[in-house]
């Protein structure tokens, strides 16, 4: 008894420093979420929706923007656009990114059918710890189509793995669709969920689910095409993506990620080998998060090897990690193995807080704030091409993101000429990099030679003369 009280304790104290460690390491990565330029190019497109500028624009026909996702990502960062400034801005949308994410992760370990119903919330509460320790660290940081579709596609598979009503299929259906409308790619979980019905309960109910997703994703896409006209709708879900080449080095992309490609490989195989047969049994609470891995591996793994294409790619084993750990702590009856679990989680989370922005307890806006200043004291005349959101919040416009310019120039689709000037500033003769900020070379070879470099606070300025009146008119 006396040794069952002990670990008792060490579990509530091991929990209570793990969730006290994620708070930490949240808050960074939150107080971090403005210095990123990634974050600030990709909640540009809820701006645009907001202001009556698509963020679906026509084929070289308005500012050139990274978005070619799904649209639903769009309108659940649409209270970002409150804001008034862009760190505000930003710091809305980081904690609407983080907030979904421990949605969904929590839907899971907190509803995920078990065998026994035995809910235990000690046991779900520990699940939910390691789960937010050993998930992608980038995930929290930056602002990703992925994130929301992940959220909803965890909700969908504990909507289907549960009651089996048709009410409880028809929000799965729907949560399905919603994953499928933030990203593109997530039409392997249709087929996941497809086959485990198959598997599960036959023929029939897999057509009938897959009716309901299909009729639900398009009335999603639909909707879209009527609000933003299916030709640039379609450029920029299809074309675009279709038309990205391959990376030049598909080994040196698998060399580069290779810790990642193992562990989200190896492990769900060998926690799927030692429950052998059982896991794949009809009525097996492995098996939906099983299958949902192993439909999405194959695409996943293809739009990891497109150029510019990363680990992000790679749904299926965080389809499968709090469905595993879930599984595991429940059926795990020995505190000492749930402290072990919780130690784990609590060492992880103990290293993200010492090495994820050491120092950073308060909201990075600094930077922000100077580049507002400098787009306010120079009116048309500077460029951001990483930071669109300071110039939208000092002119009102939205000028072209060099990545976006990138992305159609891999496409072999490049903005030239009319198309490139039109979303430039008029009067351009100033350029801004904040330090340390990416670099495709696109807008620094608008960079006359002879161009004075300067800093200013984070900022370094590359400035010539500016255009004259006839200059400007061409």
């Amino acid at each position: 008894m006396r040794r069952f009280d002990r670990l008792g304790l060490l579990h509530a104290l091991l929990a209570g420093l793990a969730l006290l460690l994620a708070a930490a390491w949240l808050w960074r990565c939150w107080c971090l979420f403005p210095l990123l330029g990634w974050n600030e190019i990709r909640l540009a497109p809820a701006f645009m929706l907001a202001h009556g500028v698509s963020p679906y624009p026509p084929a070289l026909g308005g500012p050139a923007t990274t978005w070619i996702y799904g649209p639903l990502p769009i309108l659940l960062l649409l209270p970002a656009t409150l804001a008034t400034g862009a760190g505000g801005a930003l710091l809305i949308a980081g904690f609407i990114n983080i907030l979904v994410t421990l949605a969904g992760i929590a839907a899971v370990c907190g509803w995920l059918a078990v065998s026994d119903g035995d809910r235990d919330p000690a046991g779900r509460l520990a699940a939910f710890a390691a789960c937010v320790a050993f998930w992608p660290m980038t995930t929290f940081q930056f602002v990703q189509s992925d994130n929301a579709a992940l959220a909803f596609g965890l909700l969908s598979l504990v909507c289907l793995q549960g009651s089996g009503t048709s009410r409880a299929r028809w929000l799965a259906a729907g949560a399905c669709a919603a994953a499928i409308a933030c990203k593109q790619t997530l039409l392997s979980l249709a087929l996941a969920e497809c086959a485990y019905l198959a598997i599960r309960d036959g023929a029939r109910p897999c057509l009938t689910q897959g009716l309901r997703i299909g009729l639900l994703t398009v009335a999603a896409y639909g909707t879209a095409a009527l609000a933003f006209g299916p030709a640039a709708l379609g450029f920029h879900l299809l074309t675009l993506p279709a038309s990205l080449p391959w990376a030049p080095s598909p080994g040196a992309r698998i060399a580069e990620f290779w810790s990642d490609l193992l562990e989200q490989s190896v492990v769900p195989l060998a926690v799927l080998a030692c429950l052998g047969s059982r896991a794949w049994r009809r009525h097996s609470p492995w098996l939906l998060p099983a299958i949902a891995w192993a439909a999405s591996w194959p695409l996943d793994f293809t739009a990891l090897l497109k150029n510019g294409g990363s680990i992000n790619s790679m749904h299926g084993w965080l389809f499968f990690l709090p469905a595993a750990a879930t599984l595991c702590v429940q059926k795990t009856r020995s505190q000492g193995a749930r402290c072990l679990i919780l130690a784990a989680a609590a060492a992880m989370l103990a290293f993200r807080v010492a090495t994820v922005g050491p120092g950073v307890w308060q909201p990075r806006r600094q930077m922000l704030r100077e580049g507002e200043f400098l787009a306010r004291s120079l009116p048309g005349q500077i460029y951001f091409p990483w930071h669109p959101l300071v110039t939208f919040y000092a002119e009102g416009r939205f000028d072209h993101v060099e990545d976006g310019l990138y992305i159609q120039t891999l496409a072999r689709r490049p903005a030239t000429g009319a198309a490139m000037r039109a979303y430039l500033p008029p009067r351009l003769h100033v350029m801004a990099f904040a330090n340390l900020e990416m670099d495709w070379g696109i807008a620094r070879a608008l960079i006359p030679p002879g161009a004075q470099q300067t800093t200013f606070g984070a900022w370094t300025l590359y400035s010539w003369l500016p255009p004259t009146d006839s200059d400007s008119s061409h």
